[in-house]
């Protein structure tokens, strides 16, 4: 196989010349010149009727020591003949494929790149050469002459084995596709399917493992007789890098089962499996999957009903952070799937939802051990606690709408909400007793108002949040103290109402003074900022909010309180049951609306022993 590569013949000239590259400074030494050429390219493209992607065209870029790009192009040619002024110093000169990073799959679209670092002294010539190599995976798929005469047609689909969704799998047709195919660095999946020459169809999927950049894998099918071990070879030519496996096909099916990704939560994990190929009339009913702990001596079993054309259940009872594996089986292993791993995630407890840990730094309460109170925003001293409230800026009137609470308890200590005016000489805004995963930012003087950050970061899927709450509500709803339709809502259930919820995110977030939060509420906005995260009073929960993989709270009748302990049970409603959150919002306030300043100062809320619950399956939304 001949090796294909770009190769850049980079000249560093000296000549007097400035630093600065400034019209104003030309006459100093300091500078050198570069002169860029390029090398053989013997790849060509031609895929007519479609943007043809010119590997030929290289961008380049040259980054000094400081890391900054001082000059650019997405096309050498542009170059070509050109000299560059370059201050004396160090630089680093990348080159690469134009318009195509390689991160996805692509017929004939190869990726290219290389590197190199340079230096330029005062009144020296450096001579430099970038070499560009296939920094992506090609494959090339070939049928046998007896494979073409044994099947009347035949294609390969050839995936990335983890089944990302930003790779698209490509397809070879047999007497179609002559072309190679460029992935990702990446172990990948082949699956042929063979139709013979009486219409039945036969398919055999192969996994490629250990894949490198600048490999290239040849997959040669060829027929073997029915009574052969359809076994696989593979040739390695070290010197090319060219991998030839050669698969053996029946021309009459076979039976073979297959199972996909787990997708493995804290204590459970969803199965999937599918029939490749068969031979034999299956019942669907024998089907069942069955896992075990790693190494475990027994399998235990489970139902697989059939869907769609694949099969599914459930494994259920797991250990959190705990490495399963899981197979197909049809009958009493009449046929039997390969086996699979996956590993179950952390069923991380919700940080001190029994809120018997109190500290305060300086005049605001804080539910944290003292320990743990450290302060990393860059704005104002603040401490690093899990749960936060308005207390930062209700202290500044020495008020703490959220305190510990002792003697009316559940267990240990509690919190206690209390809505309430917080000013001086009638000046100030009605202060909302809560507590919510996040972190209160600033207090804005004018207007007057607050920034607050919610979610925590947060990577497990739990079901349900339980605890208990005590909620004596304000049945005199007196802020606003004007006509308000949040504040006609309130009256018309006879005053005010509580708060509890629950909702993890997995958008990106944004910087809240050293670490990253979901969203930010920040009262002084003119509207909502949804796209970048930002609401004015309350945050968006709803379908309507793409960021938003599950949600739950209390209904509006548990809301009105009995002014006894109740415990309550809330499911978490998931709208996907494949994405990971990044962040948990868990939000408890003794008034509902009080993002709004609407609500009563009568009203006063105790929280005690929340707790995320990992067991059962989850509600779907």
């Amino acid at each position: 196989m001949k090796k294909n590569w770009f190769t850049f013949i980079i000249c560093c000239l000296v000549a007097a010349l400035s630093a600065c590259q400034n019209e104003d400074e030309l006459s100093s030494s300091n500078v050198g010149y570069l002169r860029l050429s390029l090398g053989v390219n013997t790849y060509t493209n031609s895929r007519a009727g479609e943007e043809i992607y010119n590997p030929e065209q290289i961008a380049v870029q040259i980054i000094s020591a400081e890391g900054e790009v001082v000059k650019e192009t997405s096309n050498w040619e542009d170059w070509a003949g050109e000299q560059i002024a370059l201050p004396v110093g160090s630089y680093t000169l990348k080159a690469s494929s134009a318009g195509f990073d390689g991160a996805t799959s692509g017929f004939d679209k190869p990726y290219y790149a290389g590197s190199a670092d340079i230096t330029i002294e005062k009144n020296k010539e450096v001579n430099e050469t970038v070499t560009c190599t296939l920094a992506n995976v090609k494959v090339t798929v070939t049928f046998d002459p007896s494979f073409r005469n044994a099947f009347a047609s035949a294609h390969v689909d050839v995936d990335d084995n983890a089944d990302d969704a930003g790779i698209s799998p490509l397809t070879f047709t047999m007497g179609e596709t002559d072309k190679s195919g460029y992935f990702p660095v990446t172990d990948l999946k082949a699956v042929v399917s063979a139709t013979n020459k009486n219409g039945v169809t036969n398919t055999q999927e192969n996994v490629i493992e250990g894949v490198k950049a600048r490999d290239h894998y040849i997959l040669n099918y060829f027929v073997v007789d029915n009574n052969g071990d359809g076994n696989v070879t593979v040739t390695v030519d070290p010197s090319t890098k060219t991998y030839t496996y050669t698969f053996y096909i029946p021309t009459a099916p076979t039976t073979q089962l297959a199972v996909g990704e787990a997708n493995a939560w804290a204590k459970l994990a969803y199965l999937t499996g599918s029939v490749v190929a068969t031979k034999d009339e299956l019942t669907p009913a024998e089907m069942s999957f069955q896992y075990r702990k790693k190494d475990a001596a027994e399998w235990l079993s489970v139902p697989a009903e059939l869907s769609e054309g694949t099969y599914k259940g459930t494994a259920a009872s797991l250990d959190p952070e705990t490495v399963y594996e899981y197979r197909m089986v049809y009958g009493e292993e009449e046929f039997v799937s390969d086996v699979k791993e996956f590993t179950t995630e952390a069923a991380t407890a919700l940080y001190n939802g029994s809120f018997d840990n109190w500290y305060q730094n300086q005049k605001a309460w804080y539910p944290i051990l003292e320990a743990e109170a450290t302060s990393f925003d860059n704005h104002k001293e603040y401490l690093n606690s899990f749960w936060d409230s308005g207390n930062l800026g209700a202290a500044m009137m020495s008020k703490n709408p959220t305190q510990q609470e002792t003697s009316d308890v559940k267990s240990g200590s509690a919190a206690r909400l209390a809505s309430q005016f917080v000013g001086i000489f009638g000046i100030g805004k009605f202060a909302v007793g809560n507590l919510y995963t996040g972190h209160y930012y600033e207090t804005v003087m004018s207007p007057m108002g607050a920034k607050l950050f919610f979610g925590q970061p947060f990577t497990s899927r739990p079901v349900q949040l339980k605890g208990w709450f005590k909620y004596t509500r304000g049945t005199d709803v007196d802020y606003p103290s004007g006509t308000d339709s949040r504040k006609s809502e309130l009256q018309a259930t006879g005053g005010d109402l509580c708060s509890i919820y629950i909702a993890l995110a997995d958008n990106d977030g944004l910087d809240g003074g050293g670490q990253n939060y979901a969203f930010e509420i920040d009262n002084t906005l003119d509207a909502d900022d949804p796209e970048h995260f930002m609401y004015k009073n309350a945050i968006d929960y709803t379908e309507n909010n793409p960021s938003i993989i599950a949600y739950g709270s209390i209904t509006d009748e548990e809301a009105k309180g009995t002014g006894e302990w109740q415990e309550f049970t809330i499911d978490l409603k998931y709208r996907d049951l494949t994405r990971i959150p990044k962040y948990i919002i868990v939000v408890a306030s003794a008034s509902k609306y009080g993002d709004y300043f609407t609500g009563s100062t009568k009203s006063v809320m105790l929280i005690d022993e929340f707790e995320l619950v990992y067991d059962g399956e989850p509600a779907i939304q």
